[in-house]
């Protein structure tokens, strides 16, 4: 889905989100495009940013749900609520941590979360992003990192890739690094999430 650098700006202006607007200092947007868990990469990351006074949104298909086969149906239980995670719509600052390393979680670069964020926990299996099991200033190690093996698309299919996690299939991920290092070199590896959902976004 196509987003305008200053459709996504003032999207967030609207709702009280900060936007930032320094060179190559990255604007990391999540649209959720419905409440379905769908199992697919039916949601968005655009990341807006500036880069030698041209205002730019990359975007690529992703997910800001978790998955169905060994995720939503199965769900777990954490500090006594039964249900997968789900990150509730907001902004969290800098409650990510770029790590560039083949090393740690899922042997790629990625995202660790350091900062806490709401959640949602979704225990009744219809496929429906409930509102009601809430925790709220946790760190559940959702992470932002890449959903397929690497070179391939998978399935296409997300399920126990993500348990809460959000990212995109490899070959959509690996080609927002090379910019996220860029602004690594800037600013360090702090990064904000934003989850908005479609019907928020206009200008």
């Amino acid at each position: 889905m196509k987003r305008t650098y200053e459709e996504l700006r003032n999207s967030l202006v609207k709702k009280g989100f900060k936007f930032f607007l320094k060179e190559l200092s990255l604007n990391m947007i999540w649209e959720r495009t419905s409440e379905e868990i769908t199992n697919k990469f039916t949601d968005f990351l655009h990341i807006a940013y500036i880069e030698k006074g041209v205002k730019i949104v990359m975007t690529i298909p992703a997910t800001t749900k978790p998955g169905i086969k060994g995720s939503t149906d199965s769900p777990v239980t954490v500090e006594g609520i039964t249900g997968t995670a789900i990150i509730i719509p907001g902004q969290y600052l800098q409650a990510w941590q770029f790590r560039d390393t083949d090393k740690e979680f899922s042997k790629y670069p990625y995202f660790r979360q350091i900062g806490p964020v709401d959640y949602w926990r979704d225990g009744d299996k219809d496929l429906v992003v409930d509102h009601v099991q809430q925790q709220d200033d946790k760190i559940f190690g959702t992470h932002w990192h890449k959903m397929s093996n690497n070179g391939t698309y998978g399935s296409g299919l997300i399920n126990n890739w993500s348990l809460g996690c959000m990212g995109a299939a490899e070959p959509e991920f690996k080609k927002i690094l090379p910019l996220v290092r860029k602004s690594v070199d800037l600013y360090g590896t702090k990064f904000t999430g934003t989850i908005i959902e479609s019907k928020d976004i206009k200008l």
